[in-house]
């Protein structure tokens, strides 16, 4: 019953097409919580029960799963994947989220494809994990995933998890930095990116660079690519074609089809060989 009306109310919302920071397309989606409060006018009582249901049986999973006794629930959205709209979301890491909640509100049947998982950089690594209506998916910031809608249409409802309340209040990130500066190599790639973009992190360049070639030299993909596109526009650096070949070389090894497409382009015409 929870699902079924939330799915209603998700129906009856009028959908926000501003761009997804996964690939700056249009998202079709709405927020519903931010820093834990429900946003008068569009979180309806059904979602708002919905989004209670999941902090009431998913949260004590994520704090145990995740070591996080303190983790609060943070930002909720409902998002929705139709023809002509929005199909597909390229592998990518949570920015922001130290855990993800994701509860489709979709019978499976109603679609192929769906949410997927890509460990490796080349999508041949990619699976798709099977969830039905009611079923949850739970994982935190390190998981590369995507969303692949083949045919038919999906909704679903996430919960961004934050590892205090502290943090989630005030809008930050602190998880990041402590890993990355303990070795993890996709907080150090996903700290490069808030400092690129000034989401999370003072803009600064720079230290995006700096970070993003930790990663990279960590062999990490994702940061890889980003290393080569960084050297190759001037950010952080002095532009620095050279370089900008070396990283794009790493990232399309690994399998990495946009990479790989850059690498013949530089071939091609030359470029920082």
């Amino acid at each position: 019953i929870t699902i079924s009306n939330a799915l209603q109310a998700m129906q009856e919302l009028e959908f926000d097409d501003h761009n997804d920071e996964a690939d700056w397309q249009p998202a079709y989606e709405v927020y519903i919580m931010e820093q834990g409060i429900p946003l008068p006018g569009v979180s309806s009582q059904p979602l708002q029960d919905a989004v209670q249901e999941l902090e009431r049986l998913v949260l004590p999973f994520v704090q145990e799963a995740f070591k996080c006794k303190e983790c609060f629930p943070c930002t909720a959205f409902v998002r929705r994947y139709l023809k002509n709209e929005r199909l597909f979301i390229p592998a990518h890491f949570d920015v922001t989220a130290f855990s993800t909640i994701i509860l489709p509100l979709s019978p499976a049947a109603n679609y192929t494809g769906g949410f997927f998982v890509q460990p490796k950089a080349h999508m041949n690594s990619r699976a798709f994990v099977h969830l039905d209506q009611g079923d949850v998916a739970v994982h935190d910031f390190t998981l590369n995933h995507g969303i692949d809608v083949r045919e038919g249409g999906r909704f679903s409802l996430v919960v961004w998890v934050s590892e205090t309340r502290a943090a989630c209040r005030g809008s930050s990130t602190p998880w990041h930095a402590d890993r990355a500066l303990r070795g993890d190599i996709v907080a150090q790639h996903i700290l490069g990116m808030m400092y690129g973009q000034g989401n999370g992190a003072p803009q600064d360049d720079a230290r995006a660079l700096e970070w993003t070639l930790m990663a990279a030299r960590g062999g990490l993909a994702n940061a890889q690519f980003s290393a080569g596109t960084m050297y190759m526009e001037g950010r952080g650096a002095d532009a620095n074609e050279t370089a900008a070949h070396y990283w794009y070389s790493k990232a399309a090894a690994q399998g990495d089809a946009s990479a790989q497409m850059i690498m013949a382009r530089m071939y091609a015409e030359g470029i920082g060989t």
